[in-house]
């Protein structure tokens, strides 16, 4: 019976191990890469404020998010929409949003312009608006857990004042003028900086 050399039988050991290692590497390789699918968004911009939402993206291409928010003056809820076309680590975005901001109290606007209260800022109670967003973003890290985002474009609002008569009375000093709810709607730009955390 011949008997084999010790160092060809070593050899032969660890080539098997590279084998099995190089097979088990890619498989590694891919869970490690796979894309996270629900995390939290926080942002900042304006005219919409602050925000923080669940994150779901059912689809590489695809991400959706929805939450609360605020301007400092009042709060608010808003759902969005992401289309990726790209799935890179650096990627433009498209977005939609749709926000409702609940009735507050915006006569603070007038202290931090260093006007006195009087009768007009009465009128400037309980005002409620609507807002639709659509942006173009740049994203990095979309394959990452973090992913940092900036959006710019354009938001159509729709504001109520339910009774602004003060403030026509005072614009056209008359006081014998009324007025029913005021709807004010206006396209304004749109600019929004942010970053969502993916956690599984």
């Amino acid at each position: 019976m011949r008997r084999r050399h010790p160092s060809l039988l070593s050899s032969g050991i660890a080539l098997g191990c590279l084998a099995v290692l190089g097979t088990a590497t890619p498989a590694l390789a891919q869970d490690d890469d796979s894309p996270r699918r629900v995390g939290l968004l926080l942002d900042a911009g304006a005219p919409h404020g602050i925000g923080l939402s669940a994150v779901v993206r059912p689809t590489n291409w695809l991400r959706l998010h929805a939450g609360p928010t605020t301007n400092t003056l009042s709060i608010g809820v808003r759902g969005g929409v992401s289309i990726l076309p790209m799935d890179t680590f650096i990627a433009p975005s498209i977005n939609a949003e749709v926000g409702h901001y609940f009735g507050s109290e915006y006569s603070e606007v007038l202290d931090w312009l260093g006007r006195e209260p009087s009768a007009t800022s009465e009128a400037i109670r309980d005002v409620t608006y609507n807002y639709v967003t659509g942006s173009l973003g740049l994203e990095v890290g979309t394959r990452s857990r973090f992913n940092f985002f900036l959006n710019v474009g354009l938001s159509y609002v729709a504001l109520t004042v339910p009774d602004p008569t003060p403030l026509i009375q005072d614009a056209a000093d008359d006081d014998s003028v009324t007025s029913g709810p005021l709807h004010v709607r206006a396209t304004i730009p749109s600019v929004k900086l942010g970053f969502i955390v993916y956690f599984f």
